[in-house]
């Protein structure tokens, strides 16, 4: 079987085809008929009848609306013995006549009854991108998803942004080499992150620290701070650790606040792993680098604080939204406090349910209008954190998604 699909490919190579041949296969395409079919009778390959098409719709201008594509003349014995069909009429193909030369639309094209965009749909992608300006279109995407319930794809969303005016947002590629290894903490309050970066508040410089939970990308605690020292490091800390409980281990690089004695004398008190990078090897702290790179480009980048007042202020503002009202698509486009406090099976329900409910909507014909439920508040009240459960004997202490076993109760 090789040999002979060998020779059939070899028997191909090499072969030329007149302009009414070709002319007469796009017909055939535009008719509804398969392209392997084109290609068995015409004695080429499917692939040769797709560059025929793209190069067709390249070169032809589109014609006016309603107009039809020549007919092809009556063909001849082709150059290897096969004889070619004849164009199939418009009432022998179903009665339906072909699409115009030059259609924007491909004849492969799916046709999906939730394509295109209703207008509260293209309402939606501009007020994100209004908002969060440095957001590409996979982002928004994320948004749309974990908020509403949409499913739209990126390249529909790419679209949008640049019918109005939105130039693409490009991202540093990555750095060649291996892939690195990807590694996530395997419940909350397991692993911690502590990073300090370097900001402006008017003329004076300010040290922000940044507490991010590993496994939610949850910020349990932040600072504006005027040094960044050991002490100032614990009083934040100490700050998380009373509003959100203590983490198993603790994540810095090797700045001098982290590595001070006060500062390692505080975890051995407090029964708190440090887990402390290597030099000149960033990996494993990326998450929170990550996080300051987006307090930089969508804050400080874009603002102006004049006092350390306003900049606090600004500051809480961007990190309640960053925790409950932003998709992370690191983490499945749930927010982080969607993982933190786990509800991220709640969330992920909800989405389907409200993305079937745009498909129905997108399918009718008329009255077409914006679903009214809302996930922008799903999740957002009193939430249990702490309880005790009886399990088939074993008594477990379950706090903010993780699990303590107790023991099993004795009759």
């Amino acid at each position: 079987m090789r040999k002979q699909s060998s020779k059939a490919g070899q028997s191909l190579k090499g072969r030329r085809f007149s302009p009414e041949q070709r002319q007469h296969a796009l017909v055939l395409v535009r008719a509804g008929m398969k392209r392997q079919e084109i290609a068995r009778v015409i004695g080429t390959t499917a692939e040769s009848i797709r560059r025929w098409l793209n190069m067709t719709e390249a070169a032809e201008p589109r014609q006016a609306e309603g107009t039809r594509a020549p007919a092809a003349a009556p063909m001849g014995p082709a150059e290897d013995g096969v004889q070619a069909a004849a164009p199939a009429s418009p009432e022998a193909a179903g009665g339906s006549s072909p699409p115009e030369v030059g259609s924007v639309r491909s004849p492969f094209a799916p046709h999906d009854p939730g394509q295109g965009l209703a207008e509260w749909e293209v309402a939606a992608i501009l007020e994100y991108k209004r908002k969060h300006p440095s957001m590409g279109p996979a982002q928004i995407r994320a948004q749309l998803k974990r908020f509403k319930g949409w499913r739209i794809s990126i390249k529909a969303i790419h679209r949008v942004l640049r019918a109005h005016g939105y130039e693409s947002v490009h991202r540093a590629s990555r750095p060649q080499g291996p892939e690195p290894c990807r590694f996530e903490a395997p419940r909350p309050n397991a692993l911690w992150q502590m990073d300090h970066a370097e900001v402006r508040v008017g003329p004076e410089k300010f040290s922000l620290l940044l507490v991010l939970d590993d496994f939610s990308r949850f910020v349990v605690g932040h600072a504006l701070l005027a040094s960044p020292d050991a002490q100032t490091a614990i009083g934040a800390l100490g700050q998380a650790i009373a509003r959100h409980g203590k983490p198993e281990a603790i994540r810095t690089d090797r700045g001098g606040g982290f590595l001070a004695a006060p500062f390692v004398r505080f975890l051995e008190v407090q029964l708190i792993d440090h887990v402390v990078g290597r030099p000149y090897r960033p990996q494993g702290g990326g998450k929170v680098e990550a996080l300051v790179a987006t307090v930089r480009r969508e804050l400080w980048d874009v603002e102006h604080f004049p006092s350390p007042v306003e900049a606090h202020r600004r500051l809480d503002e961007f990190i309640e939204d960053y925790n409950h009202h932003r998709a992370h698509m690191g983490i499945d486009g749930l927010t982080p406090a969607d993982r933190y406090f786990g509800r991220a099976r709640q969330v992920l329900a909800a989405i389907d349910a409200a993305s079937r409910k745009r498909q129905a909507l997108l399918a009718g014909q008329s009255g077409l209008q914006a679903p009214s439920d809302d996930l922008a508040t799903l999740g957002t009240g009193p939430l249990e954190v702490l309880r005790l459960v009886l399990t088939e004997g074993q008594m477990e202490l379950r706090f903010l998604g993780a699990r303590v076993r107790l023991g099993r109760v004795e009759p």
